[in-house]
């Protein structure tokens, strides 16, 4: 377990986020068990640790704004499932650090934002994220709902014409 002493918290980016988002509160209740990290599947395809970064909040190192970490957490909500405290919403937590993060002028860096634009098309034309999500694919009406709208505005096209690019991309390489 890690040794701290009172000179590595600062509290001030903690009650900047408890501001915007009141629910944030609620990280400090963390006991860094590691259920949320066990049961991740961001966590087993990259290097997101949602304990490093709730550590780096509450020790006020806004370093974390400028991580590539906090655009890895498919926000599926396993963590907030398996945490045996109540109330901790990770989820929101990054949802509003990935906020925090394009209010500073970071964002996510380019193969991020590859990774994010891919686990959207999972979503979009799959209607899940992840291969095995808990609760399991969404319901029919929401598929049918999805694919209209995906439909309507032609995503399903622009994935298309992308994955043709990237094809090409590779044969002239």
């Amino acid at each position: 377990m890690d040794e701290y002493t009172d000179s590595d918290w600062n509290w001030d980016f903690y009650k900047e986020l408890v501001e915007d988002v009141e629910e944030n509160k609620n990280i400090i209740q963390c006991i860094s068990c590691g259920k949320c990290v066990g049961d991740c599947p961001a966590t087993k395809v990259s290097n997101f640790n949602i304990r490093k970064i709730i550590r780096k909040v509450l020790r006020g190192d806004k370093s974390v704004l400028k991580d590539s970490d906090i655009w890895y957490c498919y926000l599926c909500e396993r963590c907030k499932r398996v945490c045996p405290r109540d109330n901790i919403n990770i989820p929101l937590l990054i949802i509003n650090l990935r906020n925090e993060s394009f209010k500073k002028g970071f964002g996510p860096k380019y193969n991020d934002l590859r990774k994010y634009v891919e686990m959207s098309e999972r979503f979009l034309t799959n209607g899940t994220v992840l291969d095995d999500p808990l609760d399991g694919g969404l319901p029919p009406e929401r598929m049918k709902e999805l694919n209209e709208i995906c439909n309507f505005a032609r995503i399903k096209y622009v994935f298309k014409a992308s994955k043709n690019k990237t094809k090409e991309r590779k044969k002239k390489k």
